[in-house]
């Protein structure tokens, strides 16, 4: 492959995980909202739909304020993969695919974390179930550099 190729794919992938981390960490909350309404009125989507619209900015639900928190940490590893990423081309293969296993383990970390806490609130709420929005992004940004390092790590014995 040539080098040409290879820039185009790195710059690519970065574009794409940027706007990737993003949108899903704006997305999930209300993903994970319209399908469990919908789950639980046997597939009424169109009325889950327009709950989820009409609690959007509701006291009391106020979705839009838990997609705003939960993305937060998202933004910040999107930034982080277009720094990282994106200065990458000029680096040697070794320290690009490194990188990218890095990248894969801070994302993976976040997206499973954050999965895991949106499901386990809306699947079984209580009257305390609101605080893991408010210290969800604490534990992402503390969770994202570890997936990084481990997925470094895993770069690392992968390649010897």
């Amino acid at each position: 492959m040539t080098m040409m190729g290879t820039s185009r794919k790195l710059t690519w992938l970065t574009v794409t995980l940027y706007w990737g981390c993003i949108l899903y960490g704006l997305a999930l909350p209300g993903i994970v909202t319209i399908v469990h309404d919908a789950s639980r009125r046997q597939g009424a989507w169109a009325e889950a739909w327009q709950d989820y619209h009409l609690h959007l900015f509701a006291p009391g639900y106020n979705l839009f304020l838990v997609a705003a928190l939960n993305a937060i940490p998202f933004v910040l590893l999107a930034v982080f993969i277009l720094f990282h990423l994106g200065t990458a081309v000029a680096k040697e293969p070794v320290i690009v695919s490194r990188r990218l296993a890095g990248v894969a383990g801070a994302v993976a970390a976040a997206v499973g974390l954050s999965t895991w806490a949106h499901l386990a609130t809306t699947l079984h709420p209580d009257a305390q179930g609101a605080l893991v929005y408010f210290f969800l992004p604490l534990y992402l940004l503390g969770l994202i550099p570890l997936g990084y390092g481990c997925g470094r790590l895993i770069g690392t014995i992968a390649r010897r």
